[in-house]
């Protein structure tokens, strides 16, 4: 297990999932799986959040929830805000259809977007409506450090966070059997995806409580077969088209699925199936997932507005990347770079002395 520094193969699995969403929402085909990259950035942020934590609390002996959330809102808030901005102004010029009201304007930007959806009838710019899963994640992260420093100090313990995974399927069962709930209500809510996140937070935590449980299975056969059934199972959860398994038992096998394949990522970056995640252009687009991912989708709904491209044409899926990348670009040089050394600043206890560093 990679302890610290960079992971390997993040920012790759990063661009494959926003690669995976804007081939869904193209519309190229209708079995596109879309939804399914939007899994796999749950999963990886649950992860990478998770092994954020453990660094801090090997470090320090202790998690700094301020230092945190501040970490949090430097990192989410300015693309957020300018992607905005934006999409108003595309709007406001006549290049975009739709307008953002306040309501739903403040929902997105404190985090309630999700359930504001469900209940109200949100005017927005088309596209986003994506904004969604920006809420699931928020809630995660309101949530999670509690658990996490619970789990630390051995209050709960592994077994309880298997526990809620089970709790978690159970309810959206009682959502879909009892209350009726369509498909689209449980993919939204954050009560039934919250174990999306929650299995990269359990992988994070075993590699680093076992870094070497896998000694044996990291190269030759053994390593590929466990990943062809990860394969497989995930293709099945796509191909499967059950409305109750969709909603309900769809989510847990994904999550169990992307397990080994993300550890085996990290783990073993030179393997010939991974090698692709640590291209240079994998690895940059990586690094713009977040700003392409809030991005693409006005991009996509604005380009067939104007009647540049059409939902269903690769011209639409190219011309998305290609703007998508180039806004990301500029965030990223405008306001996320400028920001890093603070980020970092926020990541160093004030006035702690490292665990386990010398006293002069």
């Amino acid at each position: 297990m990679v302890r610290s520094g960079y992971l390997p193969s993040l920012d790759g699995l990063r661009a494959a999932s926003i690669l995976l969403v804007l081939v869904g929402h193209a519309e190229i085909s209708s079995r596109s799986p879309g939804g399914f990259g939007v899994t796999v950035f749950f999963f990886l942020s649950g992860y990478l959040i998770t092994t954020l934590l453990l660094r801090e609390q090997d470090r320090y002996g202790t998690i700094s929830m301020r230092q945190f959330y501040l970490r949090r809102v430097l990192r989410l808030m300015p693309p957020l805000v300018l992607t905005l901005a934006a999409a108003m102004l595309l709007s406001a010029f006549g290049l975009a259809r739709g307008q953002l009201d306040l309501g739903t304007l403040t929902s997105q930007l404190l985090f309630y977007f999700n359930y504001y959806a469900q209940v109200a009838a949100p005017q927005l710019v088309e596209g986003l409506g994506i904004l969604w899963s920006l809420s699931v994640e928020e809630h995660f992260y309101l949530i999670w450090p509690a658990i996490f420093v619970a789990l630390m100090r051995n209050t709960i313990r592994m077994r309880h966070l298997v526990l809620l995974l089970a709790i978690i399927l159970a309810w959206r069962y009682y959502r879909v059997i009892g209350w009726g709930d369509p498909d689209w209500k449980i993919y939204f809510s954050t009560d039934t995806r919250f174990d999306s996140l929650l299995y990269g937070c359990i992988l994070a935590i075993v590699q680093q409580r076992y870094p070497d449980f896998d000694r044996r299975f990291r190269s030759g056969p053994a390593m590929y077969a466990i990943l062809a059934l990860s394969l497989g199972v995930l293709l099945f959860t796509l191909a499967y088209r059950d409305e109750m398994f969709r909603s309900t038992l769809r989510y847990s096998l994904q999550g169990i699925a992307l397990m080994p394949i993300f550890h085996f990522a990290v783990n073993c970056p030179d393997a010939i199936v991974f090698r692709p995640l640590n291209w240079a252009i994998m690895r940059r687009i990586g690094v713009w997932s977040y700003t392409m991912y809030l991005s693409h989708y006005v991009i996509m709904y604005a380009l067939a507005a104007n009647d540049v491209a059409a939902f269903g044409s690769l011209s639409i899926l190219l011309w998305s990347l290609a703007l998508s990348c180039l806004w990301s670009a500029l965030v990223f040089e405008l306001a996320e770079k400028p920001l890093m050394p603070w980020r970092r600043r926020l990541s160093v206890h004030p006035g702690s002395v490292p665990q386990g560093a010398a006293a002069d």
